[in-house]
């Protein structure tokens, strides 16, 4: 098809020499573009030692992240495992001192259980001595004296009984005891 029509480009003869100014794409490669082509090998290795680099530091940064995490999990855990301990020494410490306080409470307990029955025993003991006294000193007024005399007697006379008593059993022992002499140095 020839078209000789107008706004038709012509043909060009790639064997002709072409206008470089005119059409910078057809020309024969640039300066820059030979640069580039011939540095694309130098960019690749460029670019490659760089991603290593950039992964090589990555890979430090997380090897250090990686030590301090670990790092920070064992004292954590130690300071866990000690201050555990320390919970389980102050428990057992509690827990004791709990016991050695029951033990106390129940011997003061027992103590003033003992001494609240003691206490009520002797008042008792104390009410039925009053209440003797009492009913003596309503007989005494009631009597008028002369039952103390009479009183006062009577005790006399089983003092009396009793030394005469006391007497005779004195002077059978020693007449036991003579007679005992008697036998032994006869």
């Amino acid at each position: 098809m020839d078209t000789d029509g107008a706004g038709m480009g012509s043909r060009q003869n790639p064997n002709l020499p072409s206008d470089d100014t005119q059409n910078p794409d057809v020309l024969a490669p640039a300066p820059i573009q030979n640069c580039r082509h011939g540095n694309r090998g130098g960019f690749r290795a460029i670019l490659t030692v760089s991603f290593q680099a950039m992964e090589q530091k990555v890979e430090d940064v997380l090897k250090l992240q990686c030590e301090q995490r670990q790092k920070l999990y064992e004292d954590s855990s130690l300071q866990i495992l000690s201050l555990n301990r320390k919970l389980t020494a102050d428990a057992h410490q509690v827990k004791n001192q709990a016991e050695n306080l029951a033990t106390m409470f129940m011997e003061q307990r027992k103590l003033v259980h003992q001494s609240l029955t003691l206490q009520k025993e002797r008042m008792e003991e104390f009410k039925s001595l009053c209440e003797q006294y009492l009913e003596k000193l309503e007989l005494l007024r009631d009597s008028r004296g002369n039952s103390v005399a009479e009183e006062l007697r009577r005790l006399i006379e089983t003092l009396e009984m009793k030394m005469l008593m006391v007497n005779r059993q004195q002077e059978s022992a020693a007449a036991a005891q003579q007679s005992l002499l008697d036998l032994l140095f006869s």
